[in-house]
This record gives C-alpha cells, sequence and structure tokens, in this order.
C-alpha cells in the first residue's frame, strides 16, 4: 500500500512538469507545426538548397576526423545545427566526421524537444554565445578554452566543436550516465563529471569561456552559489560566462511555481525555487537535500548578488526560446 501511495506521489508530482513541457511548446511555437517529427529526415532540404556546397564538403570529409570539423566554419548557424541532428542520409561522409546524435526519445526525455526544434533552439544560444564573445571576449574563439557546463547529451557542446579543438573544449555534468552517451556518440571534447555541487570543477582551466544553458534555471539557491563560485575560480581574469535564467512570465507558465508566485517589479531582488520531487530515480539527485527544481532570478538580484565576481554586460531574450534569457557576464 505504501509503494502505491508512493508511485501515485510521483505520477501526481512528475503531472506537472508534464503539462508545462505542452504548454510551454505551445507558446513557443503557436499554431506552426515542428518542421519535422522525430525521426523524420531532412534530405529535401538539405540537397535542395544546400546541395553543392555540402558535395564540396562532402569530398574534403572523405576519410577525415575531427580535423575536419574545422572546414565547417563558413556555413549558417543554422545549416550546421540541422547537419548535427544526423537526421539525413545523404552525404554519408559529412556524418561520418560529425558525432553522432542520441535517440530522438532521449532527446525529447531529456530536452523535451528534438530534430529541428531542438536544433534551432541550441542555434540560437550558439550564435548569441559566438556574437557576445566576439563583442567581449578577450581573445578569437578559435583561441579561447570553452566550458559546457551542465552539458548533459552534448547538444550545445557539438556546436562550438568547428571553432573549438578537442584539446580546448570542455564539457562537465553531475550525470555519469548522460555523460556516457556523450562519449558514445564521438562528442569531440573532453568531457568529466562534476559534482551536483560542486566546490571546484573536474578541469585545471583557466577558461576564457564558460556557459550553462539551462542551469541556473533550476537549482537551489545554495547549489547556485556554489556553482556560481565554482565557475568564477575557473574562468581567467575578464573571461565571460554566459548564463540563461528564467523570466518572471515563468511563475505563471509553471505549476510547479504557482506556490511561491509573486507579483516582481524590475526593482525587486528575488530568488524563487520550489523543488522537484527527492526521487532516486530523477537524473539530477544525489541523495540528501534535493537541489534542482525549478527557479526564477531577478535581474536585480543578479545584479546585487553576483556583482563581487562579475560584472553583468548584457541580458537578452532568445525569441526561438523566451523562457531562456541570457546573461553575458564578464569575470572580475
Amino acid at each position: 500500500m505504501a509503494n502505491a501511495r508512493s508511485r501515485r506521489a510521483r505520477a501526481a508530482a512528475a503531472r506537472p512538469l508534464r503539462a508545462l513541457r505542452r504548454r510551454a511548446r505551445g507558446l513557443l511555437a503557436p499554431d506552426r507545426p515542428a518542421p519535422a517529427a522525430a525521426g523524420e529526415r531532412y534530405d529535401a532540404w538539405l540537397t535542395h538548397f544546400h546541395g553543392a556546397e555540402l558535395a564540396r564538403l562532402e569530398a574534403r570529409c572523405a576519410g577525415g576526423g575531427t580535423e575536419c570539423l574545422a572546414h565547417f566554419r563558413a556555413l549558417d548557424a543554422d545549416l550546421w545545427a540541422l547537419l548535427l541532428t544526423q537526421q539525413y542520409e545523404a552525404f554519408p561522409g559529412i556524418r561520418a566526421v560529425l558525432p553522432q546524435a542520441p535517440d530522438p526519445a532521449l532527446q525529447e526525455r531529456w530536452n523535451g524537444a528534438s530534430g529541428a526544434r531542438l536544433a534551432a533552439q541550441g542555434a540560437a544560444f550558439y550564435r548569441r554565445v559566438r556574437e557576445e564573445f566576439a563583442r567581449h571576449g578577450p581573445r578569437p574563439l578559435e583561441d579561447a578554452a570553452v566550458l559546457d557546463f551542465g552539458c548533459g547529451w552534448g547538444r550545445l557542446t557539438r556546436m562550438f566543436a568547428r571553432e573549438v579543438p578537442p584539446e580546448r573544449l570542455f564539457g562537465c555534468d553531475p550525470s555519469e550516465p548522460i555523460l556516457e552517451v556523450c562519449r558514445a556518440n564521438g562528442v569531440p571534447a573532453q568531457l568529466a563529471r562534476s559534482e551536483f555541487v560542486p566546490e571546484r570543477l573536474p578541469f585545471e582551466g583557466p577558461f576564457e569561456l564558460a556557459f550553462a544553458f539551462s542551469v541556473f534555471t533550476h537549482l537551489s539557491e545554495p547549489a547556485h552559489e556554489r556553482c556560481l563560485c565554482a565557475l568564477y575560480r575557473a574562468l581567467a581574469p575578464g573571461g565571460l560566462l554566459l548564463v540563461t535564467l528564467r523570466p518572471p512570465a515563468y511563475l505563471d507558465l509553471c505549476e510547479l511555481m504557482h506556490p511561491v508566485r509573486v507579483p516582481l517589479a524590475p526593482a525587486d531582488a528575488r530568488y524563487l525555487f520550489v523543488p522537484h520531487a527527492a526521487d532516486p530515480s530523477h537524473p539530477q539527485y544525489g541523495g540528501g537535500e534535493m537541489i534542482y527544481g525549478e527557479t526564477v532570478v531577478t535581474l536585480a538580484y543578479v545584479r546585487e548578488r553576483w556583482s563581487e565576481m562579475f560584472e553583468l554586460l548584457a541580458a537578452g531574450i532568445l525569441l526561438d526560446d523566451l523562457f531562456q534569457v541570457v546573461l553575458t557576464l564578464r569575470r572580475r
């Protein structure tokens, strides 16, 4: 009976999250079908519009390895992101030098989307990082050491592989199973497990660029402080950190956050967090207190509490993913 009650409680806790994903998908793409369903192929787009260009790349990649990734630097970011989905049969030479993509079902479980839809969200953040680093970074991206903090299965790590060679591209995550997915798929980066609440990162550094997509959107306040300090220690002076936060509108969208929903003025310095259920099957549960859930952090809080370590350079909306607001920060 107790086990049945526990299963019912877990199912009830999961319902708001499933509803959130459904509602978020509707809000971000109202009345617009996804370009392709999970598992669909994009050969028609690639061959019709980019066939000649990709045929030249196909010839250059024949028999090559990760050194061929630099050949892709001139491609538009959306085309590059679509190639990384691996959801096409044409251009087998290109597919051979690119990292494999995990099964669309895993992508859906981990990120709530897959294929072109997920690639579009990743490409939007990737473009923003490149633009901000070109504007504020201490050196060209091709010469920088780059860290993906909370890399998951490497969906963003792999996007930077055309600029940054494997010896200077790093990814860490507290989930060892998802890092194994990275390794099995050949993500060309240095990969290591980090602690759930790290004092230090599992790399020496220093890094000129670090980014954390949808990490600080889920952490408790003490956990986010520890992660922020670990990133500060890992960054070179003047290095850039790009993170995403949830906007205050997320309080209305996310049913799990309704108990802490309050009106927020621009001057309100607030950190609002609701944990997920402390279930051992949760991929972000490390035992003890659950430090992973749903989080809204205001800009006033960032300016007040992060300013000793980081200068806030910019805060910008991602139209492809409205509930991931990008902050550009420079290590003091």
